[in-house]
């Protein structure tokens, strides 16, 4: 079984040394290091293969943090998942690097089974993601005969939503469906698949959802995050995306 090729974009020499090393004793390959943005670019363009995982320190040399460099990437290396490592725990860092999409972070000092766990949920996750992406024709197909089924009476037509990446939403069941499979979500992620639905396409506020998920109960934005994390943790990564620190909104087909 070939192993898992990890690139480390980290500046500090030691900690990504010491990496490196951790790695290789957990039984990873190590792609290659690199210190900044440049570097990383000069590193994947020389080599002929692509890494498995990337992982990203925010903080690196030269203006270009790792979050940008993560965004500049993504169209390039499209299904190779990024781990940010950093030593802020800020909540406005942590904002910033979720919007990016990435797969995990994980705060310094990290632990060693920490990090292997980590790199395991990634590498399992990014492989669901990607296996979703190529059977999205056949998901098509499926998709065609349940909203058939769906559209057995007139309000039908007017309450299936098709989305990207697989993904039917019955707005009058209140069900998301991927292929001919129902997504288990709970009601708060329902909720906000729904008033996502009633305007799919379209940027709806974080205020707006948090209304939609608790309404008269007062909430705080962290509990809105781990909502949505575990949300997009069910479903494909890309489907519901935030629009320039506007909002929210959720791909059509």
């Amino acid at each position: 079984m070939n192993k898992i090729k990890i690139l480390i974009v980290e500046d500090e020499p030691i900690i990504a040394l010491n990496l490196k090393q951790v790695l290789i004793e957990l039984g990873y390959e190590a792609f290659g290091i690199a210190n900044n943005r440049c570097n990383t670019l000069k590193l994947l363009d020389e080599n002929k293969k692509t890494p498995d995982l990337i992982l990203m320190d925010i903080y690196l040399q030269g203006p270009t943090t790792g979050i940008m460099l993560a965004k500049e990437l993504k169209d390039t290396l499209k299904n190779v998942p990024i781990i940010f490592l950093t030593a802020n725990s800020e909540l406005a860092t942590i904002k910033e690097a979720s919007e990016t999409l990435a797969y995990g972070y994980l705060i310094k000092p990290y632990k060693k089974n920490h990090l292997q766990a980590t790199i395991e949920v990634t590498m399992k996750k990014a492989y669901e993601d990607r296996k979703a992406s190529l059977d999205l024709n056949s998901i098509k197909n499926i998709n065609k005969s349940l909203e058939q089924q769906l559209q057995l009476d007139l309000e039908s037509k007017s309450r299936t939503v098709k989305l990207k990446y697989g993904y039917l939403f019955d707005k009058e069941k209140q069900n998301l469906y991927f292929g001919d499979e129902l997504v288990k979500l709970t009601t708060k992620e329902l909720a906000i698949i729904s008033i996502l639905c009633k305007s799919p396409g379209q940027i709806i506020s974080q205020e707006q959802i948090e209304y939609a998920i608790w309404q008269n109960e007062p909430a705080g934005y962290a509990a809105f995050r781990s909502v949505l994390f575990r949300l997009r943790n069910k479903i494909h990564k890309d489907l519901i995306i935030n629009q320039n620190n506007s909002g929210y909104k959720i791909q059509m087909l």
